[in-house]
């Protein structure tokens, strides 16, 4: 196969020189008192992430998150305080769109380490879509949450943080039972 960046055959849809090329540039917004963390400037990686609309997509998204997930679990996070309160993984609208889930192939690389996943735990009961939507109409569209999952420790989740209303409509979702969102994840942060 070819890169999708340089266009040099290789094994994967990144190859190695352009993966190191994109640079992880840490990010930490607080959204409703919770941290939600970033690897990516979205100007980065737009053009990457418009490919989850296609089935190579969850290729690329997976490439993206396994980069984003090593960084995350050797610089940034000692995993060990987490395995003790056994935390686990929701993605936000973890549902099957363009063939795939997108969030779920993040939740996935995000949970190798030993992390467990509940894959369709979060589900959004308005099926909107917040791509290149303004924040009023997001606040007038709400997603409608219901937390499926079971457990008492949650990471949220997604692939871009915009305005962050999806983050705050899943943390009042999961908190509304008895469990507690202790921090979000996304891909990129689109705000620089």
């Amino acid at each position: 196969m070819k890169c999708v960046v340089c266009a040099r055959y290789c094994f994967s849809p990144i190859c190695k020189s352009c993966l190191e090329g994109i640079k992880i540039v840490p990010r930490v917004r607080i959204v409703e008192g919770m941290s939600v963390y970033s690897f990516y400037r979205y100007n980065d990686v737009a053009l990457l992430l418009t490919s989850k609309y296609s089935i190579f997509g969850s290729r690329i998204l997976g490439v993206l998150a396994n980069k984003a997930s090593d960084y995350f679990f050797s610089e940034q996070f000692d995993l060990n305080i987490w395995k003790e309160s056994n935390l686990s993984g929701v993605g936000i609208d973890d549902c099957v769109r363009s063939y795939y889930s997108h969030t779920g192939v993040i939740l996935k690389q995000f949970c190798r380490y030993g992390i467990r996943a509940f894959y369709g735990g979060l589900v959004a009961q308005n099926a909107t879509r917040y791509a290149g939507k303004t924040l009023e109409y997001r606040q007038k569209n709400p997603k409608g949450f219901v937390y499926l999952a079971n457990s008492d420790s949650v990471m949220i989740v997604d692939d871009i943080i915009t305005t962050g209303s999806s983050m705050r409509e899943a943390k009042q979702a999961i908190e509304k039972t008895s469990a507690r969102a202790l921090f979000g994840l996304a891909l990129c942060d689109v705000k620089e």
